[in-house]
């Protein structure tokens, strides 16, 4: 049963199995039967067959040397022009290099679409949305292949097989398989009318995939045998080897051991006789096995099988130059890393030699349970933790001596140029290439050696157990959270590290965490809200960890999954006669998104001199009908004239379906109560109100010479509202000139510069952002801290706006007194409890028209002061 849960592994390996359906049915047939020979007419069509002959063969440097020269003999022939560029993005897609691969789909539609190439359109769109799928990007993939299906529709009788065949595999890959399964059953009925052998082993193929992710796996294999007998009569070795991987975890499913084993050996056999290097298959092979080897008890030979597998996905995922496809990339990985976590901590207690630690680890006398632990860290924030490196390298160039710089600068020099350089390398190329990668191994082992800031910014990777900058009064706890078991690492500075099994699965844990939220963020069931779980919650999660720490430590916790979801300081530790006493009362707790992601900001750490202490932000304009609007626009001729050529925009599609965003008039007493701790007045520059409260006066604003940013306004994720695609902040709304719209999004803050001691977004939901498995959440607080903030104080639910401005207001006062962010924010949180708040049924989410909120005039349940937590430094 647990297999079912790899739908994605195996799905990626069955879009690969769809091999190389972007040619036409002359030259696949000329490609699968190497004895075939057509008549050529002209010089291009001469290379055209040559590249794609030297393709089936494995030589990728003669494929691609034929194919650009024939690129040269159709200059201005669109048909042709998007056949070669197709032929290479599916030849790069084949080999994972997703960023060159779509480039050339790209280029290939583009042709096709200037030709009103039918056939050529249909299968580049085919090969961007595979190349959207192997990553994970599903949605994208989908949105593709919906639009060629609209005009497919439109210009003919019925929807190409070819794109319906795409559309089942995502809507499979995306778990809705009764749909899938009509799409391919529909598809295959009418195979006999395609004449296209390579259609019908892609039909099979992804019939055999849906039926395995229905735990019909006898039938799968059924299937998948048609298609592997397609695949050996057209000599597709890259189609031979995905299928055989899908075959071997039927028999895995089955508890078909020796049979599993034999489909994988012969995927890897082949793919050794003939001199491939498909890492993406090697490493699924290997991934089987290591199922196969660990569901029979042999858990030191699949450990082995593990940690080969996760080298290919390391190796495949530091190929990639986009931060997009290496975000996605991992998300259908992980079960790997994850098995692996549970057989070391199974193993905790043996040595390295019994366990059969990798050769670099070993090497660096790492116990199982500190592998473990950087293999956890390895599923957490990664490609945030790039992008941090990149936001910072310019400061790095004169961290390391000269001589190891220069070095550095021409091996990489050296790497680039040989790899990009795609047409045909020599093997005098080969050996300066291997002995580049060999040189450059060993000067970024002696970088982390002996420059360790330089080397953990300037090459990123998950921290080990051991290295991590904790200060004396700081205890990590970090969690991960598996399919089977959940386990915390405990970690203090001087002390050896420890682990905790906790006693429950990844989907107990969801409904538990669930259920208890579901009590503290929804107005309407307060009076439903039962301590009791919150109590049962924090034995589970904390109880044995906080009976091995010192409670005057502050606590930095690592979550993993759902716990990203789950503010601690809200669990409960027991009540007296009169009240609920919580965790965060007795507790100092702080968030980061990964150990990594701290190792790398406090060792990065900058103390640019700030020369203003607040930029404060609240009480945007949202109506035109708002008496401020009115006045400025009156006052203001170029705003006047702003309207007179209104176009479409965000704010009337909120205002067409029916959403609107009542006015905040708290949040500018908030905003100036917090100004005033700093001696500003009701009109300084420093404070943007009204409809100065703009995205263009926040833009122009030097936001890198302030210590605190602080926004009081309504915040939306992605999916609030219609066609807004990412968080974002509402700032003023009307009298905004094309392009301006109103909303500061994730990917506009990210380009901000700051040096901010803290950003504290005073709205709605400002924690939450889209989960990506291997990253965590995707939001505002990571877009801030990016940008440069050290932390940011954000909500995990929609908050009222009252309570919101108290404690806001408290929080501040707390800072200026000397406080640190945590303290100040931990006071504030009780002070609030005891206030008493005249009524309101305002939110700093949105109103939509036609839902009235239950009224609250209290503070002291968790909905009004617990949503806010502190990600970063809590000094």
């Amino acid at each position: 049963m647990r297999l079912k849960r790899w739908l994605l592994i195996v799905l990626i390996l069955c879009t690969s199995g769809c091999g190389l359906r972007g040619l036409t049915p002359s030259e696949s047939l000329a490609n699968y039967h190497p004895l075939f020979l057509i008549t050529t007419k002209s010089k291009g069509e001469i290379l055209t067959q040559e590249g794609l002959d030297y393709l089936r063969e494995g030589s990728f440097d003669k494929f691609l040397s034929s194919m650009r020269e024939a690129l040269t003999f159709y200059a201005g022939n669109g048909k042709k022009t998007s056949d070669l560029c197709r032929y290479m993005g599916k030849a790069y897609l084949d080999r994972n290099e997703y960023d060159k691969a779509l480039s050339y789909f790209n280029q290939s539609l583009s042709a096709a679409k200037s030709s009103r190439y039918k056939e050529g359109f249909v299968l580049t769109t085919v090969g961007l949305a595979d190349c959207y799928k192997k990553i994970g990007d599903t949605d994208k993939a989908a949105e593709i292949l919906a639009a060629a299906q609209h005009g497919d529709r439109e210009s003919t009788k019925g929807e190409h097989p070819l794109i319906a065949l795409s559309m089942g595999e995502t809507l499979a890959q995306q778990g809705r398989l009764s749909q899938a399964l009509d799409i391919f059953t529909r598809t295959l009925s009418n195979s006999d009318s395609y004449k296209d052998n390579k259609l019908k082993q892609s039909v099979y193929s992804s019939l055999g995939t849906t039926l395995f992710a229905l735990g019909r796996y006898r039938k799968a294999i059924t299937h998948y045998q048609h298609a592997l007998d397609l695949a050996r009569k057209s000599y597709n070795t890259s189609d031979i080897v995905d299928i055989l991987n899908n075959i071997g975890f039927c028999q895995v499913s089955l508890k078909k051991y020796s049979e599993a084993a034999m489909s994988f050996r012969e995927g890897l056999g082949l793919l050794s006789v003939m001199n491939l290097q498909y890492s993406e298959k090697q490493m699924y092979a290997n991934y089987g096995l290591g199922l196969l080897n660990e569901e029979q008890g042999r858990n030191a030979q699949a450990l082995l099988y593990y940690n080969t597998a996760i080298k290919f996905i390391e190796d495949l995922r530091g190929s990639l130059s986009s931060t997009e496809f290496r975000s996605f990339f991992l998300a259908n990985k992980i079960a790997i890393y994850e098995h692996a976590i549970d057989i070391l901590l199974t193993a905790a207690d043996r040595t390295p030699d019994e366990v059969r630690l990798d050769a670099r680890f070993a090497k660096a006398s790492l116990t199982p349970m500190e592998v473990a632990f950087f293999y956890a860290e390895s599923t957490k924030a990664r490609s945030f933790l790039e992008l941090l490196y990149k936001a910072r390298t310019v400061a790095l160039a004169d961290r390391i001596p000269r001589e190891l710089a220069e070095q550095e600068r021409r091996l990489l020099s050296t790497l680039d140029s040989i790899q990009t350089s795609g047409n045909g390398q020599s093997e005098a190329q080969r050996e300066i290439l291997k002995k580049s990668k060999r040189e450059l191994d060993e000067l970024i082992a002696k970088l982390r050696k002996e420059y360790p800031d330089y080397a953990s910014i300037r090459y990123p990777e998950p921290v080990m157990a051991g290295n991590i900058p904790l200060r004396a009064n700081e205890v990590l706890l970090a969690y991960k959270v598996n399919p089977r078991k959940t386990f915390l690492w405990i970690i203090e500075k001087g002390k050896k590290p420890s682990v905790i099994e906790i006693a429950v699965n990844r989907k107990e844990l969801i409904r538990k965490v669930g259920d208890f939220r579901s009590e503290l963020e929804n107005p309407d069931r307060l009076d439903a809200y039962d301590p009791e779980k919150g109590q049962a919650l924090g034995r589970l999660l904390m109880e044995e960890a906080l009976s091995r720490i010192d409670p005057d430590k502050n606590i930095i916790i690592t979550p993993d999954g759902v716990l990203n979801m789950l503010p601690f300081e809200a669990l409960t530790t027991g009540r007296t006669k009169n009240a609920i006493q919580y965790l965060g009362e007795k507790y100092k707790i702080s968030y980061y998104p990964s150990a990594s992601i701290m190792a790398t900001m406090r060792r990065f750490k900058e103390n640019p001199k700030l020369s203003r202490p607040l930029f404060a932000l609240g009480d945007p304009v949202y109506e035109d009908s708002d008496v401020r609007y009115s006045q400025r626009k009156f006052d203001n001729i170029v705003l006047a004239s702003a309207d007179q050529t209104p176009g479409f925009n965000l704010r009337s599609a909120l205002i067409r379906n029916g959403f609107s965003l009542p006015r905040l008039p708290e949040t500018r007493d908030e905003v100036l109560k917090i100004g005033s701790l700093f001696g500003y007045q009701a009109n300084d520059r420093n404070i943007k109100l009204d409809m100065d409260a703009s995205k263009s006066e926040l833009l122009k604003s030097d936001l890198g010479i302030y210590r605190y940013i602080h926004f009081a306004t309504h915040g939306l994720l992605s999916g609030d509202i219609p066609y807004i695609l990412e968080p974002a902040l509402v700032l003023s709304q009307p009298g905004n000139r094309n392009p301006e719209d109103g909303f500061l999004k994730m990917s506009e803050i990210l380009e901000l510069k700051l040096n901010a001691d803290a950003v504290v977004l005073s709205a709605c939901k400002t924690a939450l952002g889209k989960e990506i498995a291997g990253e965590g959440i995707v939001g505002l607080s990571r877009a801030f801290m990016l940008a440069g903030a050290k932390s940011v104080i954000v909500s995990l639910w929609s908050v009222e706006s009252n309570s919101t401005a108290v404690l806001m207001k408290s929080f501040y006062s707390h800072l200026k007194l000397g406080r640190s962010k945590e303290d100040a924010l931990k006071l504030a949180k009780q002070e609030l409890k005891s206030q008493s708040l005249a009524s309101t049924d305002l939110s700093r989410g949105v109103t939509i028209a036609g839902r009235n909120k239950k009224i609250q005039t209290g503070a002291s349940h968790p909905f009004f002061w617990a949503p806010f937590i502190l990600i970063g430094e809590w000094e």
